[in-house]
């Protein structure tokens, strides 16, 4: 139960207990918490405490707030961290033990865009190679993916898409990859990500925009991934 005599206050020794019980595996993933009203009239405590307890946890991505269902124990995020070292999704998702799994959903041969004209160098009447992916991380909808490569790398249409883009140019095309460029945003799933996610429109997600350069800093590759923000975090170390 909870000390009113401790320096602690009563939402911290209250959030302490939840966590307790959802690292213990006492609530498990997915698992409904009981109400606020319930944990009040069980620990004795007011429903502010009750919400301050909770929102710390929801901050920490331990739980989440579903509107009509209550609140539920978060499974755990997968984690991007963001460093010096350049990977690809692939190599950074099986570096953690995890299962990857692509489904290829479009591959077209497109004229060049100006909005694509601002995020890759081209030839003049250059074409672009377009996939779109959805990636999945045991077995779970992960992030749709919108490739945009150049066609001077040598990939075509025919190719399989259905792995890393990175290895696909190194290992086929002989491309050397020197670095890359990255934007994270906010965003909300629409009608067609949402489906293909396993959410509901209007959702929260993370919108991770790349640009990948060859060894002559010439911008080969332009992509989108829409991330599930329920299922996904980017972390960046820094140091001092």
């Amino acid at each position: 139960m909870l000390d009113s005599s401790s320096p602690l206050p009563l939402y911290f020794q209250l959030q302490e207990i939840l966590r307790k019980k959802i690292i213990s595996r006492e609530f498990n993933p997915g698992d409904i918490i009981p109400t606020e009203k319930e944990l009040e009239s069980f620990y004795k405590v007011s429903r502010i405490t009750v919400r301050n307890a909770i929102n710390g946890l929801v901050f920490e991505d331990l739980l989440i707030k579903k509107q009509g269902r209550g609140t539920i124990v978060a499974f755990p995020k997968m984690q991007e961290e963001g460093s010096s070292r350049l990977q690809s999704f692939t190599e950074k998702m099986e570096e953690q033990g995890r299962v990857i799994s692509t489904g290829v959903l479009d591959v077209l041969r497109i004229p060049l865009t100006e909005r694509l004209a601002e995020h890759i160098d081209f030839n003049t009447g250059e074409e672009i190679i377009y996939a779109k992916r959805l990636r999945k991380v045991d077995g779970e909808p992960i992030a749709l993916f919108e490739n945009y490569i150049c066609t001077s790398t040598g990939v075509t249409e025919k190719d399989d898409f259905s792995s890393s883009i990175f290895n696909l140019l190194e290992k086929t095309y002989g491309i050397i990859i020197s670095g890359s460029e990255k934007v994270i945003e906010a965003g909300i799933a629409g009608d067609e990500s949402a489906a293909l996610l396993g959410l509901s429109a209007g959702d929260p997600v993370l919108i991770i925009r790349y640009t990948t350069f060859n060894n002559k800093n010439k911008r080969i590759e332009f992509a989108e991934g829409i991330y599930r923000a329920d299922k996904y975090k980017y972390m960046v170390r820094l140091k001092r």
